[in-house]
């Protein structure tokens, strides 16, 4: 089974990341987006030599998966780092949920990714973490 996917909706993309624990499903979602802003992408070329510290909160998970993606987002526009992998924990803790670890990347250089598709944040629609059996599921729609 795949780890990572997008799928259509109307104008919009939908990115989703599967995984053993919730963590993992996070960081599997980085990389159906990364597909959507690269054109070239080989997996096995990747260096993963960027880290970045994340750490972001809210109320419902959902709401935490797409403060997640905004951010990286965020960081992809801003610093140039295209981010494949997230290692980390997510807790819930007085009533939040909390994401914190570190994000996994590379520089982003065109000659080498080539350009994707200009995503401009995730968004709510068909927002949606959940387990079904052993097997965490996060998803959202992002705004292209």
């Amino acid at each position: 089974m795949a780890k990572f996917e997008t799928f259509e909706h109307g104008a919009d993309i939908g990115i989703r990341g599967y995984g053993e624990t919730l963590s993992e499903a996070f960081s599997n979602v980085l990389k159906a987006l990364a597909t959507l802003l690269v054109e070239n992408l080989n997996w096995k070329e990747l260096s993963l030599n960027k880290k970045y510290p994340i750490e972001v909160e809210s109320e419902f998970l959902d709401e935490l998966l797409v403060v997640f993606i905004n951010k990286v987002l965020s960081l992809f526009y801003l610093e140039k780092i295209l981010f494949f992998e997230f290692k980390g924990k997510i807790e819930e803790k007085n009533g939040k949920y909390i994401l914190k670890g570190e994000l996994l990347g590379e520089t982003y250089l065109h000659k080498k990714f080539g350009y994707g598709v200009e995503v401009k944040g995730a968004t709510f629609t068909m927002a949606e973490v959940k387990k079904e059996d052993n097997l965490w599921i996060v998803q959202c729609v992002v705004d292209v």
